[in-house]
């Protein structure tokens, strides 16, 4: 009896290894369970021209949206959300967005975000100033005394942002326009932004003042795209930073961002404010 019982056990017991191996040889690798990405949501500024700007509520236009284009992997499509900057930045951090792009690399985006390793673009960072209220430049230092502003959402990088908070005193202002206008008014003393955006913006702008660009650079780190670390589309973050330097090896960037400027200006008649 025990001989018998013996055998079943033994049976019972291969029939079990035996159906387990044919289920672990018919199944799908463990990467095929995770539902490939189709569709990338985006976001980005909607008013940082030439790299991008909104066209109404649900669309952009800018350098930014064509290198997007070119360096998505082929089949997947891309689906604009415009928002406030500030807005597109937190839904990312709940993975309701999958990707913000042409950003800074900061250690707060770093906690939701996962950057591309080459970056899309160049973007210097500037203080501009009324060319009539000029004043001597060479150092961060040099802008403790002043009032300067910034738009609600940018970072700087390169060390600067924990600088501003310390040190300087800035205000904030919910756009470029804004910060420019109060600039022009002699509210503040100096804004900090993109030398590429700045000038497109002063292409499509006459203020009662001209302004000038201070020299040197605040910053001049790059800007990236970045996946929200939620994101089913986040398996992609390696080859569209391979075809991102493919296409800054081809100076495409650069040309991106030219013609851009000159687009906005054509399509942007100047404001006499």
């Amino acid at each position: 009896m025990r001989n018998i019982a013996l055998q079943m056990l033994c049976g019972l017991l291969l029939g079990i290894f035996h159906t387990a191996a044919q289920r672990a040889a018919g199944a799908s690798p463990p990467d095929s369970a995770v539902p490939a990405c189709q569709e990338i949501v985006y976001a980005t500024n909607p008013h940082y021209p030439p790299y991008d700007w909104s066209v109404g509520d649900a669309a952009y236009d800018g350098a930014t949206i064509e290198l997007l284009e070119m360096a998505a992997p082929e089949g997947v499509r891309l689906k604009p959300v415009v928002l406030p900057w500030k807005r597109a930045m937190l839904l990312a951090g709940e993975g309701r967005i999958d990707l913000l792009a042409s950003l800074r690399i900061t250690p707060e985006r770093s906690q939701y975000l996962r950057f591309t390793s080459h970056r899309a673009f160049p973007n210097p960072i500037v203080a501009f100033v009324r060319e009539d209220r000029r004043f001597p430049y060479e150092k961060w230092d040099d802008l403790k005394d002043k009032v300067g502003g910034v738009s609600l959402g940018d970072t700087f990088g390169g060390g600067f942002d924990a600088y501003l908070r310390e040190h300087l005193h800035v205000e904030e202002a919910p756009s470029m326009e804004e910060n420019f206008r109060k600039l022009d008014s002699g509210r503040i003393d100096y804004f900090i932004t993109s030398l590429y955006a700045g000038q497109a913006y002063q292409a499509t702008h006459r203020p009662a003042h001209s302004v000038v660009a201070l020299s040197p650079p605040i910053s001049e780190q790059d800007i990236h795209f970045g996946f929200s670390q939620r994101s089913p589309c986040l398996p992609l973050l390696d080859r569209l930073s391979a075809r991102l330097e493919e296409l800054d090896a081809q100076g495409v960037p650069e040309q991106l961002l030219r013609r851009y400027s000159r687009k906005y200006a054509e399509h942007h008649p100047c404001d006499h404010e």
